[in-house]
Order: structure tokens, then sequence, then C-alpha cells
């Protein structure tokens, strides 16, 4: 080993050291502000993320590393991806000190607020999980409409923390070169901006057509459904239409009613030998006031064996096909987290990238609507289950997110080219009705945008989950014409397959070389293409 070699493999031996119980903390602390929302958890999430983001703060250490990344080439391959994803997290937690701890603050507050805020309907305070609920069943269209506007009430409170958010961080980032934390933000994903505005723009050039047909059909449906002369966003649903309404009167709640969606969880990973059980103690999965009122999986440290939870919102006694597609969606996240290789280096240990583990999320909440998993998994009777209307379904489904994605993608590029705009409310709607072809209220002038918590606490993120349906896609098409040549999830070869080449190697190599030594080929947009025919 040269001394280069040497000294670099000290630094990051050092290191190890002192983040390991800080990130350790950072989760612990989110997880109790997620479940409480109180305000002495709030001010601990500040305290921990201070702590976490002091770590990086020697000047002369991230000069040190900066020096070894430029060197990188001349290290073995662990040692220099240890070094590469060293140096994005000191560049992540680098700029002026107030600043970062303001960020900190901001971004506890803003957890906060979306935790706790409540609509209004009907005179009563509720939850996501009652407007959803109006907004898939209800035929009163003055409740829908009451229902719909309920939910976008916490963007006027949390506006302003949102904005100034987007301030702060834009500073950051041109302390550091950047035109904006947009760039920033994709360059620590280690993803280029051009290479995602190709696959973004060739997106949207080829769902176009099939979309406005889809959205024709749609709204006719609807507009005979409420005798409405246009359909207008309350007639959706889903509050951001990311999923499409149901007009095909196919009730995929049945598959669900008087069943378990704990053990249906189970049952799924356990036909992959891939065991949830260590997880489901650990997670705080039912719906309460205070507690935040979505959906995710954490990876509290890298301590082995690894301490993973899901928070998820189930209404006990009520399951439904939205919390039977998260449970698979957030579990998947966790059996990739729990699975990771504990002899790889500190830094090593998490998932390739956050598409890859979104790839594995998307790939598993799929089966949702997979006519063999509700038969031979889920027993739905088979003479309930309508393979035709749960293909069209699905194809639906991928052509409502991804144009959903596409405005959120290009919105935050508006964002931080400046968060000081006075028409950023009709910024969001300008792309809603051009992307989604969702008419907008007439002289609605709100907030909307802040409504979505990824805009605040999630920053430039929604790419990952457009480019993980691109991996699931490939990823799934790979298992089951090369290994299982049937149903992946009905396999444990599929599990045995993702465990080595998927998860075992966590943050081994970059993404996209994870892709291709699992799959053997590079990313190819063509596999997900195909699920939108």
């Amino acid at each position: 080993m040269s001394i280069s070699a040497e000294a670099a493999q000290s630094f990051v031996s050092k290191y190890e050291g002192l983040v390991a119980p800080k990130e350790k903390a950072v989760g612990e602390a989110w997880w109790r502000l997620a479940t409480t929302g109180s305000d002495d958890a709030r001010k601990n999430m500040v305290e921990a993320g201070k702590a976490y983001n002091e770590v990086f703060s020697d000047a002369s250490d991230f000069a040190e590393i900066s020096r070894f990344h430029e060197e990188r080439d001349a290290l073995e391959p662990i040692l220099r991806r240890q070094v590469e994803v060293l140096h994005r997290t000191f560049a992540g937690s680098q700029g002026e000190k107030e600043t970062l701890e303001n960020i900190e603050e901001l971004e506890a507050k803003a957890n906060s607020v979306y935790s706790n805020h409540r609509g209004v309907v009907g005179g009563e305070e509720v939850g996501e999980n009652r407007v959803r609920s109006i907004l898939r069943s209800s035929d009163d269209e003055a409740l829908r409409r009451e229902a719909w506007e309920a939910s976008k009430t916490v963007g006027r409170e949390v506006e302003p923390t949102v904005r100034e958010l987007a301030r702060l961080r834009n500073e950051v980032a041109r302390e550091q070169g950047y035109e904006n934390h947009y760039f920033r933000s994709l360059a620590l994903q280690e993803i280029e901006a051009e290479e995602l505005e190709g696959i973004m723009s060739g997106l949207k050039e080829a769902t176009d057509e099939p979309f406005r047909e889809l959205k024709d059909s749609l709204d006719s449906e609807l507009k005979e459904k409420f005798g409405a002369e246009s359909v207008m966003p309350w007639h959706l649903f889903d509050p951001f239409f990311q999923e499409p309404p149901e007009t095909d009167g196919l009730d995929t709640n049945k598959y669900y009613a008087g069943g378990d969606l704990e053990s249906l969880t189970v049952k799924t990973y356990d036909n992959l030998g891939l065991d949830v059980r260590g997880v489901l103690r650990n997670s705080d999965l039912y719906e309460r006031g205070g507690k935040d009122q979505h959906a995710f999986c954490l990876h509290v440290g890298r301590d082995f064996p690894y301490d993973v939870r899901v928070l998820a919102n189930l209404r006990p006694g009520n399951p439904d096909s939205y919390w039977a597609n998260t449970m698979l969606h957030e579990f998947g996240h966790a059996v990739y987290d729990r699975h990771i290789d504990p002899s790889l280096p500190f830094f090593l240990r998490t998932v390739a990238h956050t598409n890859s583990t979104e790839a594995i999320a998307l790939m598993m909440d799929g089966l949702t609507e997979d006519p063999g998993w509700l038969k031979n998994v889920a027993r739905v009777p088979e003479e309930d289950i309508d393979e035709e209307r749960l293909a069209a379904r699905r194809r639906a489904d991928g052509l409502v997110f991804v144009r959903w994605a596409m405005v959120m993608y290009r919105f935050e590029q508006i964002l931080y080219e400046n968060p000081d705009r006075e028409d950023l409310n009709d910024v969001w709607w300008d792309l809603v009705e051009e992307i989604q072809f969702v008419n907008r209220p007439p002289e609605r002038d709100e907030p909307d945008w802040a409504a979505k918590i990824h805009v605040a606490v999630a920053p430039v993120y929604y790419h990952n989950y457009v480019i993980g349906e691109l991996i699931a896609a490939q990823l799934r098409h790979y298992m089951e014409s090369s290994i299982t040549h049937g149903p992946f999830y009905l396999s444990e070869s599929a599990g045995r397959f993702l465990l080595e080449s998927f998860f075992g190697p966590g943050a081994r190599d970059d993404w996209r070389d994870t892709v291709e030594r699992a799959t053997g080929e590079k990313l190819n947009p063509k596999h997900f293409a195909a699920s939108l025919v």
C-alpha cells in the first residue's frame, strides 16, 4: 500500500468513528419527531442535525478528502469508493455554520407542521387518510371539493418556511460554486443534469400521446359520473393526481377487506426468502394524532444486526389497496437495508443510491395490481380478478405517476432559480395544466405547491422515483427471463439473486454499475416503456 493509500485509509477510518454515533443519533431523533410531532422532538432533531454537520465542518479535513478524491484512481476499488462516498458526504455538509443550522431548524419546523396539521371538513379536523377516503368514494361534489381544498391548507401554513429553506439552500450551493441548490443536489447524488434532462424529456415525449388519450377517457367518464361540464381537481382520486381515478368499476379495496396487511406483507417477502418480522417489531404502523401522516422506512445506524423501521398509518380494521401498496413499498426499502453485507466498510454499508432502493420498493408495490400475486399470495378468488382491467389500471398508474413526477421535476428547477418569485402559485398550476392536463380552479391563488412535503424536506428527489421505475422494470424483466422463468415473487431464487447481486454489495459501486452488474445491461428505459403500451 502506498503512502497515499495509507493516508487515505487512515482518514476514512478516523471518520468512521466520528460519523457512526452522530448518524445514529440523527436517525433516532428523526424517528422520535415523526412518531410524536412534539416540540421537544423537533428541538432534539435540530440538535442532532447540527452535531452531525459539525463532524464535517473542519475545512482542512475537507481539503484533505478533496485531495484524496482527486487522486482516487490510484487507489484500489474498495478504498476508492469509500473516498468517493465520504467526499460527497463532506461536500453535502459544507457551508457557513449559521446557515446550515438555520436549515436544520427550518426543516424540523416544516416536518412538525406537516405532522400536526389537519384540514377542516364539515367543521371537523381531518387527516390525510380521511381526505383520501372522501376523494376515492364520495359522490358528493361539494364534500369532495371541501376535502381537496382542506388537503392544501398546510401549504399556506408552511409556504414562508419552504421559501426560506430554498433561499438558504441556494446560499450554500453558490458558496460551493453551483448555480443553485438544484444543480448541487444532482451533483451530490451522482446524477448529471444533462443526463437526467434527457431521461425526463424522453419520457415526456413518449407519454404525451398515450397520456392525452388516457386523460380524455378519464375526463369523459368523470363528467358523466358527476354531471360536470369540466373535470376539476376534486373530481380526481388523489389530491395531487398521483394515481388515476378508479372509473373502471374495479374496486381493488375489496381484495383486502377483512384481511391483515401485516401478515400479507410477511407472506409476500417470505415467498422470496426474505424475513421482515424483525422490521415489523421495530415499526410504528397505525395512525394516531401527532404522528407523521405519511410513510417511510428508516435505517438507524449501520451496526449489525441492522436497526430498520417502517412508519405507516394503517387504519385498524380497515385495510385497503392504498395501504397494501404502501406496506409492500416501504418493506421493499426495508429488505434492501436489512441485507447489505455487514462485512463491507462502514461508508459502503448503505444502498447503492436512492434510486436503487426506490426501484425495489416500486417493484414490490406494483404487485398489488398483479393478477398472479393477487391469486397466489393475497388469495383473492380467481373469479374476482379481472386481468384485463388490472392491466389497464397498471398502465394508467404508470402514465399518471410519470406525468406527476415531471411536474415536481420542473417545478423545483424553477423554484431554485428564484425562490422569491411572486408567481410561484401560477407557475405550479401552469405546470399542472401543461403536464397533467388538470384544470386549475377559477381564480385560485394559493401555495398548493407547498402542500407537498417533498418540496420542503426531501427536495430535488422525485426524479429518483422515475429512475427507480426504470430500474424496477429492468430488474424484474431480467429475473423473470433469466432466473425464475416465471413470476419472481413466488421464487426464493429471486430473493437470493437480489441478496447477492443488488442488496449485498451495498454502495460498493456507482448506481449505474450496480444496475449493469445485476441485469447485464446499462439502464434501458425500454423495459419501463413496454409497461405503458
